[in-house]
């Protein structure tokens, strides 16, 4: 126990019944056991890994255990750096292949 009375009391950390118990509150989609599947599938189908990437910036995602604050571990601040950089290179592939059907860009 510290020995200043001014710091701030540490969270308890959570039991694994606990952990369990707020992760299964979660919405589907903030779970990492959904959203890992998801993202894997987008390396053979563009639209699964647009909508991982979408969960991913629209919130955190979760892994079903506790960090060492108390509270659920979530997937960190890189995701949603791979996310971003994959969305822009999504709208870019995608932009172009639309402006070759359409005609306003030359084939190769």
């Amino acid at each position: 126990m510290s020995q200043n009375p001014y710091e701030a009391s540490r969270p308890a950390p959570l039991s694994s019944a606990d952990a369990a118990q707020q992760y299964a509150s979660l919405p589907w989609y903030r779970k990492s056991a959904y959203v890992s599947p998801i993202t894997a599938l987008g390396i053979c189908c563009s639209p699964a890994i647009f909508v991982a990437c979408i969960i991913v910036l629209t919130g955190d995602v979760y892994y079903p255990q506790a960090d060492a604050t108390g509270n659920l571990k979530k997937w960190s601040f890189a995701n949603k750096i791979a996310a971003v950089i994959i969305l822009v290179l999504q709208v870019l592939i995608i932009g172009g292949r639309l402006a070759v059907i359409s005609g306003s860009l030359p084939r190769n």
